[in-house]
């Protein structure tokens, strides 16, 4: 279905979807009262800054990215992108929020603090989750970075503040997971604009807009997958390969919208602002900084952090198979060292698993006429 946004016309989901495609100067007068936070990775702990009263968004990079004089070309075009904005004054938000996972964003906070704001937190989470003291360090970082953001908001850290602000973000991922589940039967771009939109409104208005709309996709996936399942394939009834895509940020909806076009669908999302992101609860009673500990440490893994040697390939070769995937597409992003090392192994595993594997190189996140011929091959030969 190319028109998409039918689904959602006339409800509350349809002005934040909007919004997530707007320029960033826009964000305030769609969102008056608001206090914006910009933040750069999945591994940024939301919550900690919805506790100090700020509206956490995260910030994508535009769709064709410069190369600006304080960062090397080889760096990846997501970081490129951001600081672009940054420095063109294009994000109208002072205080900011990062996570040292890759060297380059960690070097992009230290060049954030000069080029763009001084009011920039850097979170450190630990390398290797499972290694023993992760949890007890994790959670001493993250009172750390609650301290600095005590400073930066000018108001009291309040425990009670913060479990709130847990509980919401575990229901906005409720209904992510819910949303994720109807993936295969909706049309590829709405569920990859959701699940976008969510890291760039105010939660509760997403939280309250989900719930708005899922009723209606419940219904729509239903009849979508009616006779439709793998097992019916050899009838003609599903005419859609089941593919499972992984990587690290996707800014946009063009390669599910690609690979729906070129007859599969996304029944699974590897990706740092896809399922990944909203993967795993945390813990609403106790000790809140213990409780984002945890579950930064459950979380699946991205390749800039470490659960042991094959935990990646475990990890996605479940999720095939629970989401009954054909195939596995590795979105490797230009200069994304992290992802790059991870590929090669990575790759290989997986098909010697049986899981059929494609590597897709992109400069940014729209895919061309070189790579739409390859991805058409590709499915061909499942």
């Amino acid at each position: 279905m190319d028109h998409w946004r039918d689904l959602i016309a006339g409800t509350g989901m349809e002005k934040l979807a909007a919004a997530a495609g707007l320029p960033y100067q826009a964000w305030s007068e769609q969102f008056p009262g608001a206090r914006p936070f910009a933040y750069f990775c999945s591994y940024w702990p939301e919550e900690l800054t919805m506790a100090f009263g700020w509206e956490p968004v995260r910030i994508f990079p535009p769709a064709k990215a410069g190369t600006p004089a304080r960062l090397p070309t080889y760096c990846c075009s997501v970081a490129r992108g951001c600081l672009e904005q940054g420095e063109r004054g294009d994000l109208p938000f002072r205080e900011a929020g990062f996570a040292h996972t890759c060297d380059t964003m960690q070097c992009l906070s230290q060049i954030w603090r000069y080029a763009v704001s001084e009011a920039a937190v850097t979170f450190v989470p630990p390398v290797t989750l499972n290694a023993p003291g992760a949890r007890q360090y994790c959670a001493a970082e993250l009172e750390r970075v609650g301290r600095q953001l005590e400073r930066l908001s000018g108001r009291a850290f309040v425990p009670d503040d913060l479990r709130r602000a847990i509980a919401l973000n575990n229901r906005v991922r409720a209904l992510a997971q819910k949303l994720a589940e109807l993936r295969p039967y909706l049309p590829a771009a709405l569920a990859a604009r959701l699940q976008r939109t969510a890291q760039v409104v105010p939660r509760s208005l997403y939280a309250q807009a989900l719930a708005e709309i899922l009723p209606g996709l419940q219904k729509l996936a239903g009849e979508q997958a009616q006779g439709g399942t793998p097992a019916e394939r050899g009838k003609g009834k599903d005419p859609f390969r089941r593919v499972l895509i992984s990587g690290a940020v996707l800014e946009n909806e063009e390669v599910p919208a690609l690979l729906e076009g070129l007859g599969a669908r996304v029944v699974a999302d590897d990706t740092c602002a896809g399922d990944r992101h909203f993967a795993g609860m945390a813990e609403e009673t106790g000790d809140p900084y213990e409780a984002l500990a945890a579950r930064i440490l459950r979380r699946p893994p991205c390749p800039c952090r470490h659960q042991g040697l094959h935990a990646r390939r475990d990890y996605l070769l479940e999720l095939a198979r629970s989401h009954q995937a054909e195939a596995a597409l590795l979105i490797l992003r230009k200069y994304c060292d992290p992802h790059a090392w991870d590929a090669v192994s990575l790759a290989r595993e997986l098909r010697a698993a049986g899981l059929p594997v494609y590597v897709l190189e992109l400069e940014g996140a729209s895919p061309g006429g070189q790579e739409k011929t390859r991805l058409q091959a590709f499915l061909e030969c499942l």
